[in-house]
């Protein structure tokens, strides 16, 4: 594998099943997130949304955080991510 191959991935394309398995894989490990039933990781074309319902807003930001750092730990490119959790009482 070439250096810009490292730096840049290998062309414009995602592995979004690569990005779904290692974002579920991290909240499983992570001891500060609860409920995973509830909580839904998908990634079309490099976009990563997470989506579900949780109990504190302090849960909503970790869960973002613990995805976007095992993301970049892996260096799996991916676009963004769209962090659609609720609160149980906030409404759309």
């Amino acid at each position: 594998m070439g250096i810009f191959s490292r730096l840049f991935g290998s062309g414009a394309k995602y592995n979004d099943d690569q990005i779904v398995s290692h974002s579920m894989t991290a909240l499983t490990a992570d001891p500060l997130v609860n409920d995973l039933a509830s909580i839904v990781v998908t990634s079309k074309k490099g976009v990563v949304t997470v989506s579900g319902i949780v109990h504190k807003r302090q849960e909503k930001d970790r869960i973002e955080g613990v995805i976007r750092n095992a993301l970049t730990t892996m260096s799996l490119k991916h676009e963004r991510i769209i962090n659609e959790l609720q609160l149980p009482h906030e409404n759309r």
